[in-house]
Protein backbone atom coordinates (compact mmCIF):
# COMPACT_ATOMS: atom_id res chain seq x y z
CA UNK A 1 0.00 0.00 0.00
CA UNK A 2 1.47 3.87 -0.74
CA UNK A 3 2.23 5.52 1.90
CA UNK A 4 4.00 8.97 2.44
CA UNK A 5 7.83 8.27 2.21
CA UNK A 6 10.58 10.96 3.21
CA UNK A 7 11.37 13.57 -0.01
CA UNK A 8 14.51 12.33 -1.47
CA UNK A 9 16.61 15.51 -2.57
CA UNK A 10 19.61 16.43 -4.76
CA UNK A 11 21.80 19.25 -4.58
CA UNK A 12 23.47 20.33 -7.72
CA UNK A 13 25.62 22.93 -9.02
CA UNK A 14 28.90 24.22 -10.36
CA UNK A 15 32.20 22.96 -8.86
CA UNK A 16 32.88 24.66 -5.46
CA UNK A 17 29.74 26.52 -5.46
CA UNK A 18 29.05 25.51 -1.95
CA UNK A 19 26.71 22.42 -2.22
CA UNK A 20 28.89 20.27 0.34
CA UNK A 21 29.30 23.53 3.11
CA UNK A 22 25.69 24.06 2.91
CA UNK A 23 24.96 20.44 3.67
CA UNK A 24 27.43 20.47 6.15
CA UNK A 25 25.99 23.57 8.15
CA UNK A 26 22.79 21.86 7.83
CA UNK A 27 23.83 18.65 9.30
CA UNK A 28 26.83 20.10 11.62
CA UNK A 29 29.40 18.08 9.90
CA UNK A 30 32.97 19.57 8.31
CA UNK A 31 32.91 17.49 5.14
CA UNK A 32 33.80 19.90 2.94
CA UNK A 33 37.18 20.62 5.02
CA UNK A 34 38.37 17.25 4.93
CA UNK A 35 37.99 16.80 1.32
CA UNK A 36 40.83 16.05 -1.28
CA UNK A 37 41.44 19.83 -3.25
CA UNK A 38 38.46 21.19 -1.52
CA UNK A 39 35.93 20.05 -4.08
CA UNK A 40 33.26 17.14 -3.93
CA UNK A 41 34.61 13.92 -6.20
CA UNK A 42 31.83 11.03 -4.49
CA UNK A 43 28.20 11.01 -4.49
CA UNK A 44 27.08 11.07 -0.68
CA UNK A 45 23.15 10.48 0.75
CA UNK A 46 22.32 10.98 4.42
CA UNK A 47 19.13 11.68 6.60
CA UNK A 48 18.20 15.07 8.00
CA UNK A 49 14.90 15.91 9.92
CA UNK A 50 12.86 13.04 7.77
CA UNK A 51 14.84 14.25 4.32
CA UNK A 52 17.24 12.26 2.20
CA UNK A 53 19.72 14.61 0.82
CA UNK A 54 21.70 13.71 -2.19
CA UNK A 55 25.19 15.56 -2.39
CA UNK A 56 27.08 15.54 -5.59
CA UNK A 57 30.15 16.65 -7.49
CA UNK A 58 30.41 19.60 -9.26
CA UNK A 59 33.28 18.54 -11.14
CA UNK A 60 32.71 18.30 -15.33
CA UNK A 61 34.22 14.87 -15.13
CA UNK A 62 31.79 13.61 -12.71
CA UNK A 63 28.14 14.08 -14.98
CA UNK A 64 27.24 11.21 -14.23
CA UNK A 65 27.07 11.51 -10.69
CA UNK A 66 24.91 14.58 -11.14
CA UNK A 67 22.66 12.35 -13.88
CA UNK A 68 21.88 10.03 -11.34
CA UNK A 69 21.31 11.98 -8.62
CA UNK A 70 18.85 14.08 -10.21
CA UNK A 71 17.15 11.05 -11.56
CA UNK A 72 16.90 9.56 -8.16
CA UNK A 73 15.37 12.94 -6.80
CA UNK A 74 11.91 14.05 -5.77
CA UNK A 75 13.06 17.67 -5.34
CA UNK A 76 16.18 19.27 -6.44
CA UNK A 77 18.05 22.11 -4.54
CA UNK A 78 20.44 24.52 -7.53
CA UNK A 79 22.86 25.77 -5.81
CA UNK A 80 24.46 28.99 -7.36
CA UNK A 81 27.59 31.00 -5.85
CA UNK A 82 26.43 34.45 -5.84
CA UNK A 83 29.72 35.99 -6.65
CA UNK A 84 30.49 33.57 -9.32
CA UNK A 85 27.31 33.19 -11.04
CA UNK A 86 26.40 31.04 -13.93
CA UNK A 87 28.74 28.59 -14.80
CA UNK A 88 29.06 25.43 -17.52
CA UNK A 89 28.10 22.57 -14.52
CA UNK A 90 25.05 25.27 -13.29
CA UNK A 91 23.37 25.01 -17.12
CA UNK A 92 23.96 21.05 -16.95
CA UNK A 93 22.60 20.86 -13.76
CA UNK A 94 19.46 22.75 -14.93
CA UNK A 95 18.94 20.71 -17.47
CA UNK A 96 19.33 17.29 -15.40
CA UNK A 97 16.69 18.83 -13.12
CA UNK A 98 14.42 19.71 -16.40
CA UNK A 99 14.93 16.06 -17.60
CA UNK A 100 13.72 14.44 -14.50
CA UNK A 101 10.70 16.61 -14.06
CA UNK A 102 10.98 18.00 -10.71
CA UNK A 103 10.23 20.24 -8.39
CA UNK A 104 13.67 22.70 -7.42
CA UNK A 105 14.48 25.56 -5.74
CA UNK A 106 17.32 28.10 -6.27
CA UNK A 107 19.97 28.83 -3.36
CA UNK A 108 22.62 31.62 -4.45
CA UNK A 109 25.35 30.55 -1.51
CA UNK A 110 27.91 32.56 -0.47
CA UNK A 111 25.50 35.51 -0.08
CA UNK A 112 28.04 36.86 2.87
CA UNK A 113 30.77 37.85 0.52
CA UNK A 114 31.30 41.42 -0.37
CA UNK A 115 31.08 40.86 -4.00
CA UNK A 116 28.17 38.52 -3.74
CA UNK A 117 25.72 40.09 -6.37
CA UNK A 118 22.54 38.01 -6.32
CA UNK A 119 20.53 39.84 -8.20
CA UNK A 120 22.77 39.60 -11.42
CA UNK A 121 22.54 35.89 -10.77
CA UNK A 122 19.13 35.72 -10.70
CA UNK A 123 18.96 37.85 -14.25
CA UNK A 124 21.43 35.07 -15.67
CA UNK A 125 19.70 32.42 -14.71
CA UNK A 126 16.91 34.07 -17.04
CA UNK A 127 19.25 32.80 -19.77
CA UNK A 128 19.16 29.58 -18.59
CA UNK A 129 15.71 29.17 -18.84
CA UNK A 130 15.26 29.52 -14.88
CA UNK A 131 12.86 32.28 -14.29
CA UNK A 132 12.63 33.03 -10.14
CA UNK A 133 9.60 34.59 -8.31
CA UNK A 134 11.50 38.01 -7.75
CA UNK A 135 11.44 38.57 -11.88
CA UNK A 136 7.82 37.36 -12.43
CA UNK A 137 8.52 33.42 -12.25
CA UNK A 138 7.83 30.36 -10.27
CA UNK A 139 10.70 29.39 -9.10
CA UNK A 140 11.42 30.06 -5.14
CA UNK A 141 15.28 31.51 -5.01
CA UNK A 142 16.91 32.43 -1.51
CA UNK A 143 20.27 33.87 -0.69
CA UNK A 144 22.36 31.48 1.48
CA UNK A 145 25.28 31.73 3.60
CA UNK A 146 26.36 28.36 4.98
CA UNK A 147 28.99 30.05 7.33
CA UNK A 148 27.18 32.64 8.78
CA UNK A 149 23.27 30.65 8.44
CA UNK A 150 21.73 33.78 6.65
CA UNK A 151 18.61 32.68 4.81
CA UNK A 152 19.41 29.05 6.09
CA UNK A 153 15.72 29.00 7.83
CA UNK A 154 14.16 30.34 5.09
CA UNK A 155 15.28 27.82 2.57
CA UNK A 156 14.51 24.88 5.10
CA UNK A 157 10.26 26.16 5.05
CA UNK A 158 10.55 26.86 1.12
CA UNK A 159 11.70 23.17 0.59
CA UNK A 160 8.78 21.95 3.24
CA UNK A 161 6.85 23.85 1.05
CA UNK A 162 7.77 22.19 -1.99
CA UNK A 163 7.72 18.67 -0.27
CA UNK A 164 3.95 19.33 0.94
CA UNK A 165 3.05 20.28 -2.87
CA UNK A 166 4.74 17.31 -4.23
CA UNK A 167 4.28 14.48 -1.36
CA UNK A 168 6.41 11.48 -2.24
CA UNK A 169 4.68 7.56 -2.52
CA UNK A 170 6.35 4.36 -1.73
CA UNK A 171 5.53 0.70 -0.76
CA UNK A 172 7.57 -0.52 2.53
CA UNK A 173 5.52 -3.82 1.65
CA UNK A 174 5.84 -4.02 -1.92
CA UNK A 175 8.78 -5.54 -4.11
CA UNK A 176 11.82 -4.25 -3.26
CA UNK A 177 13.56 -2.03 -5.66
CA UNK A 178 16.50 0.00 -5.16
CA UNK A 179 19.49 1.83 -7.22
CA UNK A 180 22.75 1.30 -6.42
CA UNK A 181 23.98 5.39 -5.46
CA UNK A 182 28.33 4.15 -5.35
CA UNK A 183 30.03 1.34 -5.13
CA UNK A 184 33.02 0.28 -4.04
CA UNK A 185 35.48 -3.37 -3.38
CA UNK A 186 36.94 -3.25 0.35
CA UNK A 187 39.89 -5.32 0.66
CA UNK A 188 38.29 -6.60 4.33
CA UNK A 189 34.74 -6.86 3.84
CA UNK A 190 34.34 -7.11 -0.04
CA UNK A 191 31.73 -5.87 -2.58
CA UNK A 192 29.94 -2.73 -0.97
CA UNK A 193 27.34 -0.93 -2.07
CA UNK A 194 25.29 2.66 -1.12
CA UNK A 195 21.56 2.36 -1.94
CA UNK A 196 18.82 4.31 -2.25
CA UNK A 197 15.60 2.48 -1.38
CA UNK A 198 12.49 3.12 -3.89
CA UNK A 199 10.14 0.61 -2.85
CA UNK A 200 10.14 -2.10 -0.36
CA UNK A 201 11.97 -2.98 2.50
CA UNK A 202 15.50 -4.39 2.33
CA UNK A 203 16.49 -6.51 5.55
CA UNK A 204 19.60 -8.17 7.22
CA UNK A 205 19.48 -11.80 5.85
CA UNK A 206 17.25 -11.33 2.97
CA UNK A 207 18.59 -13.23 0.11
CA UNK A 208 19.23 -11.51 -3.33
CA UNK A 209 20.03 -12.40 -6.82
CA UNK A 210 23.14 -10.42 -5.87
CA UNK A 211 23.62 -11.92 -2.53
CA UNK A 212 22.68 -12.57 0.83
CA UNK A 213 22.58 -9.09 3.21
CA UNK A 214 24.85 -9.53 5.87
CA UNK A 215 24.67 -5.60 6.91
CA UNK A 216 23.16 -2.72 6.93
CA UNK A 217 24.85 0.62 7.87
CA UNK A 218 22.80 3.74 8.18
CA UNK A 219 23.86 7.60 6.07
CA UNK A 220 25.25 7.75 10.36
CA UNK A 221 27.96 4.60 10.44
CA UNK A 222 24.74 2.97 12.56
CA UNK A 223 24.08 -1.14 11.82
CA UNK A 224 20.89 -1.22 11.14
CA UNK A 225 18.22 -4.07 10.77
CA UNK A 226 16.35 -2.76 7.71
CA UNK A 227 15.83 -0.33 4.93
CA UNK A 228 12.48 1.62 4.18
CA UNK A 229 11.69 3.72 1.23
CA UNK A 230 13.68 6.59 1.04
CA UNK A 231 16.53 5.43 2.87
CA UNK A 232 20.39 5.60 2.16
CA UNK A 233 21.89 2.28 3.54
CA UNK A 234 25.64 0.45 2.74
CA UNK A 235 25.19 -3.56 1.87
CA UNK A 236 27.47 -5.75 3.13
CA UNK A 237 27.19 -9.31 1.67
CA UNK A 238 26.90 -8.92 -2.52
CA UNK A 239 28.17 -11.32 -4.77
CA UNK A 240 30.23 -8.72 -6.78
CA UNK A 241 30.69 -5.00 -7.20
CA UNK A 242 27.43 -3.37 -8.69
CA UNK A 243 27.44 -1.06 -11.68
CA UNK A 244 26.56 2.17 -10.06
CA UNK A 245 22.74 3.68 -11.50
CA UNK A 246 21.57 0.10 -11.97
CA UNK A 247 18.84 -1.43 -9.95
CA UNK A 248 18.96 -3.96 -7.48
CA UNK A 249 15.33 -5.82 -6.89
CA UNK A 250 13.88 -9.55 -5.30
CA UNK A 251 13.92 -10.40 -8.44
CA UNK A 252 16.77 -9.22 -11.07
CA UNK A 253 19.57 -7.01 -11.16
CA UNK A 254 19.60 -4.75 -13.77
CA UNK A 255 23.14 -4.11 -14.87
CA UNK A 256 22.52 -1.42 -17.37
CA UNK A 257 22.30 2.49 -15.71
CA UNK A 258 18.76 3.83 -14.97
CA UNK A 259 19.61 6.75 -17.30
CA UNK A 260 22.03 7.70 -20.29
CA UNK A 261 25.26 7.30 -19.07
CA UNK A 262 28.69 8.33 -20.74
CA UNK A 263 29.94 4.89 -20.24
CA UNK A 264 27.21 2.96 -20.97
CA UNK A 265 28.19 1.79 -24.71
CA UNK A 266 31.63 0.76 -22.51
CA UNK A 267 29.48 -1.51 -20.46
CA UNK A 268 27.41 -2.93 -23.36
CA UNK A 269 30.38 -4.38 -25.03
CA UNK A 270 31.83 -6.21 -22.21
CA UNK A 271 32.47 -3.84 -19.44
CA UNK A 272 31.75 -4.07 -15.81
CA UNK A 273 33.13 -1.06 -13.77
CA UNK A 274 33.20 -2.97 -10.15
CA UNK A 275 34.79 -6.09 -11.62
CA UNK A 276 37.12 -4.38 -14.24
CA UNK A 277 37.05 -3.61 -17.64
CA UNK A 278 39.58 -5.60 -20.09
CA UNK A 279 40.96 -4.73 -23.35
CA UNK A 280 43.72 -5.68 -25.59
CA UNK A 281 46.93 -3.78 -26.76
CA UNK A 282 45.85 -1.03 -29.71
CA UNK A 283 48.35 -0.19 -32.22
CA UNK A 284 46.74 3.24 -32.78
CA UNK A 285 46.80 3.91 -28.77
CA UNK A 286 49.54 6.66 -27.66
CA UNK A 287 49.08 5.35 -23.93
CA UNK A 288 48.10 2.24 -22.49
CA UNK A 289 46.26 2.55 -18.76
CA UNK A 290 45.63 0.35 -15.87
CA UNK A 291 42.91 1.94 -14.29
CA UNK A 292 42.06 2.04 -10.18
CA UNK A 293 39.78 4.13 -8.35
CA UNK A 294 37.98 3.80 -4.66
CA UNK A 295 34.84 3.35 -5.57
CA UNK A 296 32.99 2.80 -9.24
CA UNK A 297 31.53 6.21 -9.67
CA UNK A 298 34.63 7.55 -9.56
CA UNK A 299 35.95 4.80 -12.05
CA UNK A 300 33.29 5.66 -14.62
CA UNK A 301 34.02 9.35 -14.38
CA UNK A 302 37.52 8.78 -14.67
CA UNK A 303 36.81 7.15 -17.80
CA UNK A 304 34.45 9.08 -19.31
CA UNK A 305 36.67 11.80 -19.32
CA UNK A 306 39.89 10.25 -21.38
CA UNK A 307 41.52 12.01 -24.36
CA UNK A 308 41.33 10.18 -27.43
CA UNK A 309 44.44 8.32 -28.23
CA UNK A 310 43.87 6.22 -24.59
CA UNK A 311 43.66 2.33 -24.73
CA UNK A 312 42.42 1.17 -21.33
CA UNK A 313 43.75 -2.46 -20.76
CA UNK A 314 41.97 -3.16 -17.57
CA UNK A 315 40.47 -0.76 -14.94
CA UNK A 316 38.85 -1.58 -11.20
CA UNK A 317 37.56 -0.22 -8.20
CA UNK A 318 39.89 -1.11 -5.21
CA UNK A 319 44.07 -0.43 -4.83
CA UNK A 320 46.48 -1.89 -6.65
CA UNK A 321 47.66 -5.87 -7.03
CA UNK A 322 50.32 -7.48 -8.07
CA UNK A 323 48.43 -8.16 -11.66
CA UNK A 324 47.96 -5.06 -12.18
CA UNK A 325 51.89 -4.78 -12.58
CA UNK A 326 51.81 -7.86 -14.76
CA UNK A 327 49.47 -6.41 -17.23
CA UNK A 328 51.21 -3.01 -17.39
CA UNK A 329 54.34 -4.18 -18.26
CA UNK A 330 53.26 -6.82 -20.84
CA UNK A 331 50.70 -4.03 -22.49
CA UNK A 332 53.02 -1.78 -22.30
CA UNK A 333 51.29 0.62 -20.06
CA UNK A 334 50.83 3.12 -16.66
CA UNK A 335 49.25 2.86 -13.85
CA UNK A 336 46.98 5.38 -12.57
CA UNK A 337 45.04 5.14 -9.54
CA UNK A 338 42.57 7.62 -7.92
CA UNK A 339 42.17 7.17 -4.04
CA UNK A 340 43.79 3.91 -3.60
CA UNK A 341 46.46 2.67 -1.99
CA UNK A 342 50.30 1.07 -3.18
CA UNK A 343 50.86 -1.23 -1.25
CA UNK A 344 54.92 -1.88 -0.41
CA UNK A 345 54.93 -5.28 -2.13
CA UNK A 346 52.98 -3.56 -5.33
CA UNK A 347 55.68 -0.67 -4.72
CA UNK A 348 58.87 -2.85 -5.12
CA UNK A 349 57.36 -5.02 -7.88
CA UNK A 350 56.65 -1.78 -10.13
CA UNK A 351 60.27 -0.75 -8.91
CA UNK A 352 61.78 -4.15 -10.51
CA UNK A 353 59.35 -4.54 -13.40
CA UNK A 354 60.10 -0.37 -13.72
CA UNK A 355 56.24 0.41 -14.62
CA UNK A 356 55.23 3.95 -14.46
CA UNK A 357 52.96 4.66 -11.26
CA UNK A 358 50.86 7.53 -10.61
CA UNK A 359 48.49 7.93 -7.76
CA UNK A 360 46.16 10.86 -7.32
CA UNK A 361 43.28 12.51 -5.02
CA UNK A 362 42.17 15.06 -7.25
CA UNK A 363 40.45 13.95 -10.29
CA UNK A 364 41.73 17.64 -12.12
CA UNK A 365 45.22 16.83 -11.54
CA UNK A 366 44.53 13.29 -12.55
CA UNK A 367 43.22 13.78 -15.99
CA UNK A 368 45.64 16.48 -16.73
CA UNK A 369 48.66 14.12 -16.05
CA UNK A 370 46.89 11.97 -18.42
CA UNK A 371 46.60 14.24 -21.17
CA UNK A 372 50.34 14.78 -20.32
CA UNK A 373 51.10 11.45 -21.08
CA UNK A 374 49.60 11.49 -24.84
CA UNK A 375 51.13 13.90 -25.98
CA UNK A 376 54.40 14.18 -27.81
CA UNK A 377 57.35 14.35 -25.30
CA UNK A 378 59.14 17.40 -25.35
CA UNK A 379 62.69 17.44 -23.92
CA UNK A 380 62.38 18.44 -19.93
CA UNK A 381 64.62 20.93 -18.62
CA UNK A 382 66.19 19.54 -14.79
CA UNK A 383 67.00 22.60 -12.82
CA UNK A 384 67.99 20.82 -9.87
CA UNK A 385 68.32 17.32 -8.04
CA UNK A 386 67.79 16.05 -4.26
CA UNK A 387 68.10 12.59 -2.17
CA UNK A 388 65.53 12.00 0.65
CA UNK A 389 67.91 11.06 3.56
CA UNK A 390 64.94 11.13 6.47
CA UNK A 391 61.23 11.64 6.96
CA UNK A 392 59.53 13.37 10.04
CA UNK A 393 55.94 13.50 10.96
CA UNK A 394 54.80 17.28 12.41
CA UNK A 395 50.91 17.51 12.80
CA UNK A 396 49.22 16.00 9.41
CA UNK A 397 52.41 16.81 7.56
CA UNK A 398 54.67 13.67 6.34
CA UNK A 399 57.56 15.65 5.71
CA UNK A 400 60.62 14.71 3.63
CA UNK A 401 64.20 15.31 4.63
CA UNK A 402 65.93 15.94 1.67
CA UNK A 403 70.13 17.10 0.79
CA UNK A 404 70.36 18.84 -2.82
CA UNK A 405 72.79 16.78 -4.80
CA UNK A 406 72.90 19.19 -7.97
CA UNK A 407 71.30 22.31 -8.96
CA UNK A 408 68.55 24.41 -7.19
CA UNK A 409 65.62 23.07 -5.78
CA UNK A 410 62.97 25.91 -6.01
CA UNK A 411 59.54 25.65 -4.34
CA UNK A 412 57.90 27.62 -7.79
CA UNK A 413 58.99 24.65 -9.60
CA UNK A 414 57.33 21.14 -10.75
CA UNK A 415 58.81 18.18 -8.83
CA UNK A 416 59.35 15.11 -9.91
CA UNK A 417 59.44 11.70 -7.11
CA UNK A 418 61.27 8.96 -8.71
CA UNK A 419 62.99 5.86 -7.64
CA UNK A 420 65.50 4.01 -8.69
CA UNK A 421 64.53 4.23 -12.80
CA UNK A 422 60.71 4.60 -11.84
CA UNK A 423 58.32 7.74 -12.27
CA UNK A 424 56.22 7.47 -8.87
CA UNK A 425 54.85 10.71 -9.92
CA UNK A 426 54.84 14.63 -10.01
CA UNK A 427 54.12 17.19 -7.47
CA UNK A 428 54.89 20.26 -5.87
CA UNK A 429 55.97 21.26 -2.53
CA UNK A 430 53.50 22.94 -0.20
CA UNK A 431 56.39 23.64 1.66
CA UNK A 432 59.99 24.35 1.61
CA UNK A 433 61.83 25.09 5.22
CA UNK A 434 65.29 24.99 6.02
CA UNK A 435 66.05 24.57 9.47
CA UNK A 436 62.59 26.28 10.64
CA UNK A 437 62.66 29.45 7.76
CA UNK A 438 60.37 28.93 4.78
CA UNK A 439 62.54 29.17 2.20
CA UNK A 440 61.84 30.14 -1.79
CA UNK A 441 64.86 27.45 -2.67
CA UNK A 442 67.64 25.35 -1.77
CA UNK A 443 71.12 25.18 -3.39
CA UNK A 444 73.66 22.02 -3.80
CA UNK A 445 74.74 20.66 -0.88
CA UNK A 446 72.27 21.92 1.69
CA UNK A 447 69.69 19.91 3.40
CA UNK A 448 66.02 21.23 3.50
CA UNK A 449 62.53 19.53 4.59
CA UNK A 450 59.30 18.85 1.99
CA UNK A 451 56.37 18.98 1.97
CA UNK A 452 54.68 17.36 -1.12
CA UNK A 453 51.08 18.43 -2.82
CA UNK A 454 49.50 16.63 -3.80
CA UNK A 455 51.12 13.68 -1.60
CA UNK A 456 53.17 11.37 -2.79
CA UNK A 457 54.14 8.17 -0.80
CA UNK A 458 57.53 8.99 -0.54
CA UNK A 459 60.81 6.95 1.05
CA UNK A 460 64.39 7.35 2.14
CA UNK A 461 66.75 7.42 -0.72
CA UNK A 462 63.74 8.19 -3.04
CA UNK A 463 65.50 11.17 -5.64
CA UNK A 464 63.09 14.14 -6.59
CA UNK A 465 63.78 16.13 -9.51
CA UNK A 466 62.76 20.00 -10.04
CA UNK A 467 61.82 20.43 -13.35
CA UNK A 468 61.40 23.95 -15.50
CA UNK A 469 57.40 24.30 -15.46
Amino acid sequence: MLQNRPPIVVVLGHVDHGKTTLLDYLRQSNIAARESGGITQVIRSFQLNNITFIDTPGHSAFAAMRARGSDLADIAILAVAADDGIMPQTVQSVEFIKLAHIPYLVALTKSDLPNANPDKVKTQLTETGVVVEDFGGDIPAISVSAKTGQGIPELLELLELLVSLHLPKGDPDGPLQAVVLESSLDSKKGPLATLIIKSGTLKVGDVLPQGKIRALTDSNGKNIKEALPSTPVEVLGLNAVLPVGSVISSIQINTSPSFPSPTAKTRAEGEKLGEGRKGEVSEDAKLNLIVRADVAGSLEAILSSLPPGVNVLFSGTGDFVATDVDKAKTGQGVLVGFNVKVTTPVAKLVEVDKVPIYNFKIIYELLDQVDKLTRPQTKEVILGKAEIIAEFKIGPDRIAGCRVTEGVISKATKIRLVRGDVIIGDTRLKSLKSGKADVPSVKSSLEFGAVFSPYLDFRIADHIIALES
